[in-house]
């Protein structure tokens, strides 16, 4: 499995001036069984419905274990990867975090995560599948996966009625929709990330578009940021940006607000995301309400988000935390998060209960789409996909709202990243 090292740079330099310590250094802490408090960070736990269901996955332990308690460290997205580098780079931050995989090689090369390799028992590490590969650093396993979440095309059956009009299955049907549910309804036909503010999540959700025409962002060691694909995507990008029928300058909190409350015609977002805006939705409900399919380009790619979940190198409490992760692992508790995780394939092959699938028949298409996905760090450039992230996003925002041409935008930002040190 290629390892991702991506220096924490000036970050850790200057965390000690910065941190909101939630715990400190030290060895294994008290044994398990004389219980104590775990801190866990996890930005879900503020998803709508979801992140209660998760929190009742995870808290499970308390029942295993009387003496543990569990606090939630609830974290924005947007402010995640910042705030625990602050708090982890200072030897404070929670005991247990979900881990994006863009950041796991960024605490893996500094050193902030606990090896976790002797946390399992052989009935435990017999039930993990092959995602679990992707948390090892330099032969050493750091973490194991929480989730790996894939991209759909979905949307509201109510408003593509109303509007006329049959789900896409290409770019041209795609735009030729959203319009016609924008002028026949006067909701928005189309919402997906547009904005540097929010670049992480916005550089995974943008990627479905170059990898989803064939395109992608290096190939044998060299970068293809301009490559005729890339151009095509971008170009796609830009005629759904400029079409009239997308919520121009809304983040994804307000976007997907709009589609839970029935005013969005169509998305390209995670599962996760739609767990979200339609579980237990009265407006837009999941069993009824949603339609589901592959993206609505020439080639079969698609981005995905992983994440895992590791222990804090610097927990005063690794003890117990490798104990909850013990208890994690077993039978009954990934069934437990397979039916809180529903349309994610996660650490083992637990799957959601067949009661969920038919109360969520969008699933399997976000399921399915595992195969042909992909993460968005750059193969053979990791340490520096970051700063290329940035370069390129730059150019996609110039596209958008300069009016730049693609081919010239994305011929920039392949000259500019190449001369990256």
């Amino acid at each position: 499995m290629r390892t991702r090292p991506v220096l924490l740079a000036a970050v850790l330099g200057t965390a000690l001036l910065a941190a909101t310590a939630c715990g400190g250094g030290g060895g294994e802490g008290k044994p398990a069984a004389e219980g104590g408090q775990l801190v866990f960070a996890n930005f879900q736990w503020l998803e709508p419905n979801r992140g209660e269901q998760l929190w009742k996955a995870v808290t499970g332990y308390q029942q295993a274990n009387p003496k543990a308690t569990m606090k939630q460290q609830a974290i924005t997205r947007k402010d995640y990867e910042s705030t625990l580098k602050t708090q982890m780079g200072a030897r404070g931050g929670p005991d247990i975090l979900v881990i994006p995989d863009t950041f796991f090689p960024e605490l893996a090369q500094a050193g902030l995560l606990e090896p976790v390799g002797d946390a399992l028992g052989p009935d435990e590490k017999g039930r993990l599948n092959t995602t679990n590969q992707a948390a090892t650093y330099k032969g050493e396993q750091l973490a194991y996966a929480w989730e790996n979440v894939n991209y759909a095309l979905f949307w509201n059956k109510k408003l593509l009625d109303e509007a006329g009009v049959q789900p896409p299955r290409d770019m041209a049907g795609l735009v030729a929709a959203a319009k016609a549910v924008k002028e026949k309804t006067g909701n928005p036909g189309f919402a997906v990330r547009h904005q540097i503010n929010e670049e992480t999540p916005w550089w995974i959700d943008f990627s479905n578009w170059p990898y989803g025409f064939g395109g992608g962002w290096s190939r044998d060691g060299k970068l293809t940021i301009d490559s005729p694909e890339n151009v095509a995507a971008l170009t796609a990008y830009k005629q759904m940006y400029a079409s009239g029928a997308m919520p121009v300058g809304d983040d994804a909190s307000t976007f997907r607000s709009k589609f839970q409350q029935g005013k969005i015609g169509m998305m390209i977002d995670n599962s996760s995301a739609l767990f979200t805006m339609v579980n237990g939705n009265a407006t837009v409900p999941s069993t009824s309400g949603v339609g589901a399919a592959p993206l609505p380009f020439p080639g079969k790619g698609s981005s995905r988000a992983s994440f895992f979940v590791g222990i804090n190198k610097n927990s005063p409490n690794k003890a117990l935390a490798k104990d909850w992760l013990k208890w994690f692992f077993s039978a009954k508790a990934q069934e437990t998060a397979a039916a809180a995780l529903g349309a994610s394939v996660i650490g083992t092959d637990a799957q959601p209960p067949q009661a969920f699938l038919s109360a969520n028949p969008w699933v399997p298409v976000f399921r399915d789409q595992a195969a042909g996905s992909q993460d968005a760090v750059i193969d053979g450039f990791e340490t520096k996909t970051p700063r290329i992230r940035h370069i390129v996003l730059q150019q996609v925002e110039r596209v958008l709202v300069q009016n730049a041409d693609p081919a010239a935008a994305l011929k920039q930002a392949q000259q500019e990243a190449e001369k990256l040190g």
